[in-house]
């Protein structure tokens, strides 16, 4: 057997190896007890993850024109949430340079799309 018979020989039998590996014999059949699945080549769709919820205490004067259901909805709460925060009785009552503090709520600032 010359050297190049030999080299040829040990190829054939390495690309043999590395084919079972996979699941395949050299001739294309499959190996007793293994399945090739092929990859998929749609990507999944991203999943959509909101960011962590964040608690915010904030402070907000009262403007002129302002009323107490403006800055409710400016905030996201609710005005019956803004007045009862805030003791205050009548939700007409609000004067300009009062000081309101706005309850505490979740706020998602944005959310993040990751691919799955």
């Amino acid at each position: 057997m010359g050297r190049g018979r030999t080299q040829r020989t040990a190829l054939t039998i390495a690309l043999a190896l590395a084919l079972a590996s996979c699941g395949r014999a050299d001739d294309g059949a499959e190996v007793a007890g293994t399945e090739v699945t092929a990859p998929s080549t749609t990507a999944p769709a991203p999943t959509t993850v909101p960011p962590p919820p964040t608690t915010v205490q904030v402070n907000y004067v009262v403007q002129s024109g302002d009323s107490l259901s403006v800055i409710a909805s400016r905030f996201g709460v609710s005005t019956q949430a803004l007045a009862d925060f805030n003791a205050i009785s009548d939700v007409n009552s609000i004067v300009v340079g009062q000081e309101l503090s706005i309850p505490p709520t979740t706020v998602a600032t944005s959310s993040t799309t990751v691919a799955g």
